[in-house]
């Protein structure tokens, strides 16, 4: 159920007709792909079946590997906010900008948003951000107007992909070009050739039209040899001219669907279960087996189909805590209900405690320390039958009969903390019972889960989950630097911490960049980027840079301070150096007097 280009030309054009010219209210993160976008659109675009009473929508977008989103809707998202670098970034940039368009490059599997920022201060650019729906290589990417990425919510280095880097201040560099034609362009020669310039003596109708052309998934594949009424598996070796002619009739009218925006979208239920099975932007021919949803539009269709997987993921994950918090717990219960059953009836019979222990005090005389046993007769039964009670032989014998006695008081006081004890057990066991047979009654309804699984968090069986904002991990955000502009709109960045520095230093920076440091002092690494053609950054912006350099120092109380600044390029990091270490030639200095009302002007009008 992967997003083809199919899927994403039709969600694209919807889109664009409700959303071209809307502001960015506000954008939450609720999984570690997923990113939403609060929306407000221009009302005279709202079409007549969405209400225009509506002052806001939530774009939602997700990369995750395993099922990749994208559908807006009128609700607000349930689900609790979490934060991350990625998405302060996002916030800091596009709050309050406007969509202009969204573009479907060369009917790849990619989307690009292209935003216009609020006009803080002064001229601004465009910022791109780009959704690459390609299953483990999905990723969302923003980047400034030059193409230049600013971040991404999945960081690429070159450990990982030598090819396509994607980490801030790296040119963006589209997915690899795939030897596959756009399926909107081809002609019926081009079509027909791609089969017989074909050799692959194992290769089947679908697997031909997947390998040849752009985003067609291997199900739209299919759907267009069923809908020529031909087999899908069928060897391509084997094609006959009428066939040819039946597939590229297929092949066309689906493509001219595509392109006049001639959409049938349906989702496809399995008729016993009335679980998805799959979806279908097209008109589709090849699921007779199972049950067909209809919708008038593409948002419908993908909103309820990945609304619903959601649920049955939702409904998976908490069956599956349900029946582990349950196995666990009564398996718990049973056993200490047995424990404590086995304890009962040994402090029931703690009065033959104080049997023995005044039995050996009547007969203290006849016991020797050594002795093992002593065999006596029963004084206080009626039928005066001898008695056999087991001694320490490294006990007196009066030691034996305080051992008894003590054992006796012991296990008479502990009756009722363990009489109590097992009644709780049994109550807890009666409970899961009760709980796990509400749970076998129906256990594919997410409310009635959600139910059992809170009584489950109220009596204790499990503990409760927060449901505050998830804290950043201790480190999570160490490699971002923080950005300023100066007077004359020059971008500044700032190292504060030893990783930082390094980050900015050696893999964020460019070579004709400016690189500052105070000299000889511990402090921040402060980049000064360059705006292109190796322009040089006016005095005040060197100034203000260098203001920063000192702030953010161990010189920040001195007096004067003696900034040194080179081409990023001069900078060296020694081998095995500690993080933030570097070193640097070509140097030229600057001494400055911090000035504080400076420092907190260029802060305040900081974009992070």
């Amino acid at each position: 159920m992967s997003l083809d280009s199919i899927s994403l030309t039709a969600i694209r054009k919807e889109l664009i007709n409700i959303f071209k010219k809307s502001k960015i209210i506000n954008i939450f993160q609720t999984k570690k792909y997923k990113i939403i976008f609060e929306v407000k659109p221009i009302r005279a675009l709202l079409s007549d079946n969405i209400s225009k009473k509506r002052k806001t929508f939530y774009i939602h977008i997700s990369v995750n590997p395993s099922l990749s989103e994208i559908y807006f809707s009128e609700s607000e998202n349930d689900k609790e906010a979490i934060s991350s670098p990625f998405l302060t970034l996002l916030q800091n940039h596009l709050i309050g900008g406007k969509i202009l368009d969204i573009k479907h490059p060369d009917f790849d599997r990619i989307l690009h948003f292209i935003i216009h920022p609020y006009l803080k201060f002064g001229q601004t650019q465009n910022k791109i951000l780009i959704a690459e729906f390609m299953g483990k290589h999905s990723n969302l990417i923003l980047l400034k107007e030059n193409n230049i990425i600013e971040g991404s919510i999945k960081l690429v280095t070159s450990k990982i992909n030598r090819y396509r880097e994607i980490i801030p201040g790296k040119l963006y560099t589209p997915p690899p070009p795939q030897n596959k034609s756009n399926p909107l362009k081809i002609n019926k020669k081009d079509f027909i050739n791609i089969f017989y310039s074909c050799n692959d003596r194992d290769l089947s109708f679908w697997q031909l039209l997947q390998n040849n052309f752009k985003g067609i998934s291997q199900q739209s594949a299919k759907e267009i040899i069923f809908q020529a009424k031909l087999s899908p598996e069928e060897n391509v070796l084997k094609v006959s001219q009428n066939e040819l002619e039946l597939l590229w009739l297929s092949f066309d009218r689906i493509i001219e669907n595509i392109k006049n925006h001639n959409f049938h979208p349906a989702v496809f239920l399995d008729p016993l279960s009335k679980k998805i099975k799959t979806h279908s932007i097209i008109d589709s021919v090849q699921f007779p087996q199972y049950n067909k949803l209809s919708f008038n539009d593409a948002n419908s269709c993908l909103k309820y189909l990945f609304t619903e997987l959601e649920k049955e993921r939702d409904i998976l994950s908490l069956k599956n805590k349900i029946d582990n918090i349950i196995n666990k717990n009564v398996v718990k219960a049973k056993n200490k209900i047995n424990v404590y059953q086995k304890k009962l009836k040994e402090v029931k019979n703690c009065e033959k405690y104080k049997l023995m222990g005044e039995l050996i005090k009547s007969n203290l005389g006849h016991i020797k320390r050594g002795d093992r046993e002593i065999t006596t007769i029963n004084y206080y039964s009626p039928n005066q039958e001898n008695i056999t009670i087991p001694l320490n032989n490294k006990f007196t014998p009066l030691q034996n009969a305080q051992f008894y006695f003590k054992k006796y008081r012991k296990t008479k006081d502990s009756f009722k903390i363990i009489f109590e004890q097992l009644n709780k057990d049994k109550l807890k066991f009666a409970q899961l019972t009760k709980l796990q047979k509400l749970y076998k009654q129906d256990s594919n309804s997410l409310p009635n889960l959600i139910k059992i699984y809170n009584n489950l968090e109220k009596l204790g069986f499990t503990k409760k989950i927060k449901t505050t904002i998830k804290k950043r991990k201790k480190g999570e955000n160490k490699l971002l630097p923080s950005k300023y502009i100066s007077k004359d709109g020059w971008e500044i960045y700032v190292g504060k911490n030893n990783q930082q520095n390094d980050f900015l230093t050696l893999r964020f920076a460019s070579g004709n960049d400016i690189w500052m440091h105070v000299k000889i002092i511990k402090g921040a690494h402060v980049i000064i980027k360059n705006k292109g053609n190796k322009q040089t950054p006016p005095l005040s912006t060197l100034i203000q840079a260098a203001n920063l350099a000192a702030y953010f120092s161990k010189a920040k109380k001195e007096n004067k301070v003696l900034i040194d600044y080179t081409l990023k390029k001069h900078v060296k990091k020694p081998k095995n150096a500690k993080p933030g270490m570097v070193t640097y030639s070509h140097e030229k200095s600057l001494l400055i007097k911090i000035n504080p009302r400076e420092i907190r002007s260029i802060i305040s009008q900081s974009n992070h």
